[in-house]
């Protein structure tokens, strides 16, 4: 990712609230830097012609200076007051806040960004007045009601722009998600195909010599095709269907791997009814076999689990197999994690946003395990 796709993607989710932030720390400080730096000279040079001072030998000396640390104090009120709400905050309350798209979010970031405003201020007239040695200029200010009346318009004014730039963004992603669903469709469409012919092909090179087993792998194919092609005509599936598709696809690959295959899928009942996205474990379930178990001699086991914290869903894909360090896989990272690995993110960050995320990491023990975790709505049961 170059620089500049680094510092779009952080200022995009920079109105968005996360436990933990993706990108380097540096481009998020530069934003930072960019904020002061920015709304220093914005207030300097309103200050210095509103007092007819504007390049005076004055405004360089004072009104300069003091502007910028004024800047500076409202800058890191606003670092404190977002970056401790998100994590003193449940993350519930993160993913509640985040899914609002409405006049909540605005009313929200509008009301916490006016008093991070209020205290940064206060903080930089403080400090401004002590180092000026003008320990009356703080109450002074406070006490005009022109510096209330002023403080108020501009938080109307700024609030009323960010309504309508959240009113654009949200339209905007809405149009982006419709986009990306179409384009993933057409993709998956593609894709499909692909696996219907290899295991056709495999049924008809079995047929001569062990026509007992071609005929249950068009069986164990026939049970994956009645689960999977319903759901995935469809925007959503359920999680029960999912583990279906999972049960029945494992069974076919089953067949083909022999006793070098061993599954797990543990689902709770009551997570069955949860409805997602189709086709997100089955693209991870493929990966696990063909460059983690195939490879390998003894072959190995791929787990698939479901759980559910708070109102969040983690899917997990796990298998013993050469992880994260074997050959096909470094491969993969070389070209950006697959096709697979970015169609399913595409497809998370179209329908979730940010809140979603897929991970992979290396298993204890040997291995991989991929952790797939997923906002649910609050009126999820």
């Amino acid at each position: 990712m170059t620089f500049i796709e680094e510092f779009t993607q952080a200022l995009r989710h920079q109105r968005t609230l996360m436990k933990k932030r993706p990108g380097r720390r540096r481009i998020r400080a530069l934003i930072y830097l960019g904020w002061f730096v920015g709304f220093g000279l914005l207030f300097a040079t309103v200050n210095g012609v509103h007092g007819g001072r504007l390049g005076s030998v004055v405004w360089w000396r004072n009104d300069l200076p003091g502007n910028m640390l004024i800047s500076l104090c409202v800058t890191l009120c606003f670092f404190i007051g977002f970056r401790g709400f998100e994590r003193l905050a449940p993350q519930r309350w993160l993913d509640t806040i985040t899914g609002w798209r409405d006049w909540r979010s605005g009313l929200f970031f509008s009301t916490l960004s006016i008093a991070c405003s209020l205290t940064g201020l206060v903080i930089g007239f403080a400090v401004v007045a002590r180092i000026w040695s003008r320990q009356d200029m703080l109450g002074k200010l406070l006490a005009k009601p022109g510096f209330w009346a002023e403080f108020l318009l501009i938080s109307i004014v700024v609030t009323f722009i960010i309504g309508l730039r959240y009113r654009a963004r949200w339209k905007q992603e809405a149009m982006q998600a419709r986009i990306t669903e179409a384009q993933l469709k057409l993709l998956q469409g593609q894709i499909e195909p692909h696996f219907l012919f290899n295991t056709l092909a495999n049924v008809q090179s079995l047929i001569d010599f062990d026509p007992q087993r071609a005929k249950q792998m068009l069986e164990r194919f026939t049970d994956y095709l009645r689960a999977s092609l319903g759901q995935l005509r469809g925007e959503s599936t359920t999680l029960a269907q999912e583990f279906a598709m999972l049960e029945a696809y494992l069974a076919l690959m089953q067949l083909r791997m022999g006793e070098r295959l061993k599954v797990e899928l543990t689902l709770p009942a009551e997570l069955g009814g949860i409805e997602l996205p189709p086709l997100l474990a089955q693209p991870l379930v493929e990966n696990a076999i063909h460059h983690g178990l195939e490879p390998q001699i003894a072959g190995g086991t791929v787990s698939v689990s479901a759980r559910r914290d708070g109102h969040r869903l983690h899917i997990e894909v796990t298998d013993d197999g050469q992880g994260l360090d074997g050959p096909k896989f470094r491969g993969q990272r070389r070209s950006g994690n697959g096709m697979a690995l970015g169609n399913i993110r595409a497809r998370l960050e179209a329908r979730f946003g940010p809140g979603a995320s897929l991970e992979l990491l290396p298993r204890e023990g040997g291995g991989t395990r991929a952790c797939l975790q997923i906002p649910l709505p609050h009126d999820t049961p």
